[in-house]
């Protein structure tokens, strides 16, 4: 694995002292995440087996495909179909610092069966380089929360759903042909057994999977009916259902260690941030409030 902090020299260039960042890591099978702050560096033509979805963070990059060159700014996104051959270099002064997101055909194609069963084949994006704010800002968040350093500090319920919005998104907005849109109906009842099961174990690392396999819904299906009768997705739900509870154990005299672990956070530090940001205070301020 490249880290990020490491130096990589540019082909055929001459030696010299520039810095050029990158590093690719796992976040799970079929998924790969990759960053690079690059000066000077450039590819040559090349292919990927994988889908690669990027966010263009800072400066921009140029890259020729299918006869064609194109320039992805900052805020800014790049689309590229497997196999497709492309270059990649430099477009401006900064060069261009950019998150890339490959995801192997399969895991893609059976994201999309969740979001649309009726569709056929695998999406195609003949545009390059879209404006899509919301996206853009999507995909860094799934980079954050697949992070090896923090991950830890996600549940698999958060990156699950991120995963599946980013991927309905990419596929409904962008693509040649769009799958099917599923719009929530009469299986709103389904939700209370949802609720209930999460109320039971809140002390738990749910996944999306689980709690879809209750309502027989598949995950994008569970999380379009969840939040279209909440208003939240079931990450966010979870994550305050557990503030609530933290809430009610600090009141009752219990540590915030113990809180911690009966609520499901990682550790002190993990309640810490997710209760300041719900509540406006620390817990041990929160303690030290009711003293």
């Amino acid at each position: 694995m490249t880290r990020l902090n490491q130096p990589i020299r540019a082909a055929g260039r001459p030696r010299e002292h520039v810095r050029e960042h990158a590093r690719h890591w796992r976040a799970a099978d079929g998924i790969d995440l990759f960053e690079a702050d690059y000066k000077r560096f450039t590819f040559p033509k090349h292919s990927h087996d994988y889908y690669a979805f990027g966010t263009i963070l800072n400066g921009a990059e140029k890259f020729l495909t299918r006869g064609t060159t194109h320039i992805a700014r900052r805020g800014q996104l790049l689309l590229m179909n497997p196999m497709q051959v492309h270059d990649g270099g430099p477009a401006s002064d900064d060069g261009y610092h950019y998150q890339i997101m490959f995801i192997a055909p399969q895991i893609f194609a059976d994201l999309i069966d969740e979001i649309s069963p009726k569709s056929k084949g695998l999406p195609f994006f003949s545009q390059h380089v879209i404006d899509d704010p919301v996206l853009h800002l999507q995909l860094q968040k799934l980079h954050r929360l697949f992070l090896p350093e923090t991950r830890h500090l996600t549940s698999n319920l958060e990156r699950d759903s991120q995963l599946l919005y980013g991927a309905a998104r990419l596929a409904l907005r962008h693509a040649d042909a769009p799958p099917f849109e599923f719009h929530p109906g009469a299986e709103d009842r389904r939700i209370r057994k949802v609720i209930d099961y999460m109320m039971a174990h809140q002390d738990e690392n749910i996944s999306l999977e689980t709690l879809a396999a209750l309502t027989g819904l598949s995950r994008f299906h569970l999380l379009r009916v969840f939040s279209h009768a909440t208003g939240l997705p079931p990450h966010t739900y979870l994550n305050h259902m557990r503030l609530r509870r933290a809430k009610r154990m600090l009141f009752d005299g219990h540590s915030i260690a113990e809180t911690a672990a009966a609520t499901g956070f990682s550790d002190q530090s993990h309640l810490n941030r997710h209760f300041k940001t719900m509540w406006g205070v620390s817990p041990g301020v929160f303690i030290a409030n009711m003293r």
